[in-house]
Parts: structure tokens; C-alpha cells; sequence
């Protein structure tokens, strides 16, 4: 997972965490206001109510007692019930009608919402509500024989609405008056101004609960002995406000969350493309020459690439000094091998030249016959020594290679090609048979003429091993992809394969199997692959012959510095122009 897509996820999560928490936060404060709210407008209403009892209880106090005492139609009321000595039938039907319409316009001016003219034995002389008028009431009977005092709260019943009542009555059990006023009235107009639900609730009466609809909480007044009131506020508001709460939140949350992408797109890109520029110019220096880079996009990629620069300055500097050590102890090597190879022919030429002196200073006559066999044996076993000395000239100056893009199967299919009987590595009679065997692989940098000196010298060696031994002389090329950014190569012959003694020294100098081999073949090979930053290894085949497999790097040689060219005793060449920037006549 790439740095721009950790980055963006990262702060996606972040800001998606953000969101959450800061929402749940603002719609737990918000739920807690708005309830904390409800609270407030029920304990307001519940002060409202308990004001408004207080002024309308102080208002009904006294307020019937100066119509009890001398008020005109509570006195003719009591002189018709005196003249006809308590019994209602017997009053005048003309007087009782005057008395029983004056009620109602008594309880308009005192504002009552009920008023009531009744006897001690509770009939009802008159009355607002005209039904009840002749009819008795022995609750009413009860109440005003008892003192006047503040108001009470009326016993309600099914069908009748709670209210105050006050009462005042003519001493020695004569008519009275009971006065009401609606506390529902009181309660709507408050609970309307503080937008609250009151309601009473009887005395026996279970009290409603909470519910996620409605919140609900009982009130107590001291005014109105017996008075229970609930008052109730729905939860209405409270979902409509979380609810568009919670669309601003989802709004707002989506719209930081996107701003935050943006913003994390935004600085990723800016951390991550210098990052892909460095990893771009390191490809470019592993597939190339080494070049200083550049880090751009903050001191942290600049202090890398500096890092990266002083790394590839010391890497160069000690292949430098690697590759100087592997040349003196090739060539070490190579002078052992080739002291040795010298001392073979050195004898024979010696003990020609010493024979020759011999038969010279005796004048013996076998000297001329001698003479062309001796010379023969010196002449042969000089030019053997000069092809050792030319072979290892030829080693010695093996150039660096020289990297470009390669199609390596066209190449493979070249070199097949001059070695098969027809181009397309057929077999035909009487000749060998080459087979090339190609995966699709990319373009590979690699010097193209050391590539060819490679397949040749496998190819040709395998050719040679399997023409020995067999009548039908095969050799497989197969070409494909590998692991690791990587292309590999593999040589199979049907020959005998490599004596087991001479696996361990190989690929080293001078050491052949061949009667007329110099034993440089595979040590150039390998040397070129080392020097392409591959391997080349050799296994024997599962059904006999030599297998010798190849990898070599797609992008190329080591993005170290190439040594400069040497000549035969390891010294740098110089080109004319370095020569003349050296004598001073030009600037290098």
C-alpha cells in the first residue's frame, strides 16, 4: 500500500472519528439543553401556577361572605324560604323565578364560573347551570355549614371539571352561597404561555410516567389543599430537533470529511511525489550511471537524498577498490596458471636446443636429420605458447559492458540460428540441433556483443561435449521471466555433462577437459555476468548432459561507477582528450 493511500486512509479515519465524537458530543449537549429546557419550562409553569392559584385563592377569599351578610336577593331569598317555613314548593313561583335568574348575573360580575343559592338542607334555589334548580345537593348542604375560610379544591366526579370553591352561609341554618372558579382555566392559560401540558389528576388517581413521547412530572401545590397536578411536555420538539441535528451533523460531517481527503490528497501528493521522483532518479542511477540526486519537497527528502549520494559516492569508491582487488587476484591467478601452462613447453624447447648443441659441437652427422625434427618441436611449442599468452591478453582486456536496451530473444535467436542446421534450429540430417525455447520477458539492458560472446561459447561448448559422446548432438536455449525483476537464461546439451572432479573449478581459468582447450571460455562468461550483475551457475541435468543457468537483472550492470579500461598490466587508459586535458592543452 503506497504512502498517499495510507495517508488518505489515515486521515479518513481520523476525520470520520472526529465527526463521530464531535457529533455524539453536540447531540448528548444538545438532548441535555433541550431536556434541561423542558425541565425549566415545567418548573416555570409550575411557579406560574402555583402564583395564579395564590392570586385566585386570595381573590375567592372573603369574596361571598358581604353577599351572605346583606345582600338584597340572598335577603328576599331568605324571607320567601322564612314565610314559607322551609318548604320550596310553597314559594311564590313569580319571587323564585327573579331570585333564580339573578344567580347568573352575580357569578358574571364576580366572575365565577359557578354560583350556587341553596338552603341548609341542601335544594337549590338557584344556579348558573338552571338544571339544577329545585334539585337537592347534600354535599352542598354539608359545606356551607361549615366556616368560611380559603378556597378548596371541589371533589371531582366523572364528568366535572376540578375547581376552587368558596362558600359563605346566613347563621341559624339559613340559605348559603357556593361560589367555583375552573382550575383548568388557570392551567391552560399557563401552560400555554410556558408551552406545557397541565393537568389534574384525581387523588386516588395512579400518576402518569415517562415515556420516550412525553416527559412527564408531577406538580405538588400548598395553595389548593389536595390539588395534584402533572404536567407533561412531548418529546415532539426534542425528535425534531435531533433530527435536524443529526442532518446537520451527517452535513457537516461529510462535508469536513471530504475537505479533510481533499486536504490529505493534497498533502499526500505533495509528500509522495517527491518521493516517487527520488525512487524514479534511483532507478535511473541503478539502471545507469551514478548521478548525484536531488531531493525536492522538504528538509526530511533532502537529508534522504543526501544520505542516498554519500552512499552511492562510497559504494562507487569501494567497488572501485573491490574491483581493482578481483583484477590483481584474477590476474594473479591467471600468471600462476600461466607459469605453469609456459613451463610445459619450456622443456621440450630446452632439451631440443641442448640436443642440438651436442650434435653441433660433435659434427655428428645425425644433426641435419635431427635438425627438422628438433626445430619442428620448437616452432610448435612456441606458437602454443603464444596462444596461451594471446588467450589471457584477451581476458585481461575484457571491456565493461556497456549497457543498452536488449532484446535478448532476438539475440538468443541469432546466435541459434549460426549454430543450428536451418534457421529456424530444425533438425536435419547429419547435423546438430539447437532448439530456442522463448517466454514473453521485457527489454534488458545489457551490452549486446557480450551477450552473444556468452550464448556462443555455452552453446558451442555444448555442442562440442554432446558431438563427442552421441550421434545426435541437441542443445536447448530457454529463454523467460524469474522472480525478482529478473530474466533467466538456461543452456542444456544432451552431451555427458562436467566430471564431477572438475565441478569445483569450473569456472576458473585454465582448467578444461579439452585436448585443445585454453580453459577461458567459462571464466570470460562468468566474468561478463558478474559484471552484468547476474549469476551463472551449472547443475546436471535430470536425464544427463550440463545445464548451465543464467540470471541476469532487466534493469542492468550495478548502478556503481564502471571501472575505467585497463591495458594487460592493469594500468588506466588514457583517451587523447584526457591526455590532453593532463598536458594542460584542454579542460576535461
Amino acid at each position: 500500500m503506497s504512502l498517499a493511500v495510507r495517508l488518505l486512509l489515515a486521515v479518513g479515519l481520523v476525520a470520520v472519528l472526529a465527526t463521530a465524537l464531535v457529533g455524539w458530543s453536540v447531540r448528548d449537549a444538545s438532548r441535555e439543553i433541550i431536556e434541561s429546557d423542558f425541565n425549566d419550562r415545567i418548573e416555570a409553569a409550575a411557579s406560574g401556577v402555583s402564583q395564579e392559584l395564590g392570586w385566585e385563592a386570595e381573590g375567592l377569599r372573603g369574596l361571598l361572605s358581604p353577599l351572605c351578610e346583606h345582600d338584597t336577593f340572598v335577603d328576599k331569598a331568605q324571607l320567601e324560604l322564612d314565610r314559607v317555613k322551609g318548604d320550596i314548593k310553597a314559594l311564590d313561583p313569580g319571587r323564585w323565578i327573579a331570585i333564580r335568574h339573578f344567580v347568573p348575573d352575580q357569578a358574571s360580575a364576580l366572575r365565577l364560573d359557578d354560583l350556587v343559592l341553596v338552603t341548609a338542607d341542601g335544594a337549590i334555589l338557584g344556579a348558573v347551570d338552571v338544571a339544577r334548580i329545585g334539585t337537592r345537593d347534600a354535599r352542598l348542604a354539608a359545606l356551607i355549614k361549615l366556616p368560611a375560610g380559603p378556597p378548596r379544591l371541589r371533589p371531582t366526579t366523572v364528568g366535572t371539571e376540578p375547581t376552587m370553591e368558596v362558600h359563605c352561609a346566613r347563621p341559624n341554618n339559613g340559605v348559603g352561597l357556593v361560589g367555583a372558579r375552573k382550575i383548568a382555566k388557570i392551567l391552560d392559560r399557563v401552560g400555554l404561555a410556558y408551552r406545557v401540558k397541565l393537568t389534574v389528576v384525581d387523588p386516588g388517581a395512579p400518576l402518569p410516567k415517562s415515556s420516550a413521547d412525553v416527559v412527564v412530572r408531577p406538580l405538588d401545590f400548598t395553595v389548593v389543599s389536595g390539588l395534584k397536578v402533572v404536567a407533561s411536555v412531548p418529546q415532539d420538539e426534542l425528535k425534531t430537533a435531533l433530527a435536524r441535528l443529526d442532518r446537520s451533523i451527517v452535513i457537516t460531517g461529510a462535508t469536513a470529511i471530504g475537505l479533510a481527503l481533499l486536504i490529505a490528497f493534497i498533502l499526500a501528493r505533495s509528500l509522495s511525489r517527491p518521493l516517487v521522483a527520488l525512487a524514479h532518479e534511483t532507478r535511473e542511477v541503478v539502471a545507469g550511471e551514478p548521478k548525484r540526486v536531488k531531493g525536492r519537497g522538504g528538509s526530511e527528502i533532502a537529508a534522504l537524498a543526501e544520505s542516498f549520494n554519500r552512499t552511492i559516492d562510497e559504494l562507487t569508491t569501494m567497488r572501485r577498490r573491490v574491483a581493482a582487488t578481483e583484477r590483481i587476484h584474477a590476474r594473479r591467478d591467471v600468471a600462476r596458471q600461466i607459469a605453469h601452462e609456459i613451463k610445459n613447453p619450456l622443456a621440450p624447447i630446452r632439451a631440443a636446443v641442448e640436443t642440438l648443441r651436442r650434435l653441433r659441437m660433435r659434427d655428428d652427422p645425425a644433426f641435419d636429420e635431427y635438425f627438422e625434427e628438433a626445430t619442428a618441436t620448437v616452432l610448435g611449442e612456441v606458437h602454443r605458447i603464444a596462444n596461451i599468452v594471446n588467450e589471457f591478453t584477451r581476458f585481461a582486456r575484457l571491456p565493461a559492458p556497456n549497457p543498452e536496451p536488449c532484446d535478448l530473444a532476438k539475440v538468443a535467436r541469432s546466435v541459434v540460428t549460426l549454430h543450428a542446421s536451418s534457421p529456424d534450429g530444425a533438425e536435419s540430417p547429419g547435423g546438430p540441433r539447437v532448439e530456442l525455447v522463448v517466454e514473453k520477458i521485457p527489454m534488458v539492458s545489457a551490452d549486446r556483443d557480450q551477450v552473444i560472446q556468452v550464448l556462443t561459447n555455452l552453446i558451442q561448448n555444448g555442442l562440442d561435449a554432446a558431438s563427442a559422446v552421441r550421434p545426435d548432438p541437441r542443445v536447448v536455449v530457454t529463454i523467460g521471466p524469474m522472480p525478482g525483476e529478473r530474466v533467466r537464461i538456461v543452456v542444456r546439451d544432451n552431451g555427458p555433462g562436467v566430471p564431477e572432479e572438475m565441478e569445483a573449478r569450473l569456472f576458473e581459468p585454465y582448467a578444461t577437459t579439452k585436448e585443445k582447450g585454453t580453459g577461458l571460455g567459462l571464466a570470460i562468461c562468468q566474468r561478463i555476468v558478474f559484471e552484468h550483475g547476474g549469476e551463472i551457475d551449472y547443475r546436471k541435468g535430470t536425464k544427463g548432459g550440463a545445464v548451465f543457468e543464467l540470471s541476469l537483472p532487466i534493469a542492468g550492470p550495478s548502478l556503481l561507477e564502471r571501472p575505467p579500461p585497463t591495458d594487460i598490466t592493469g594500468r588506466p587508459l588514457e583517451s587523447p582528450r584526457t591526455a590532453r586535458a593532463a598536458a594542460g592543452t584542454e579542460k576535461p
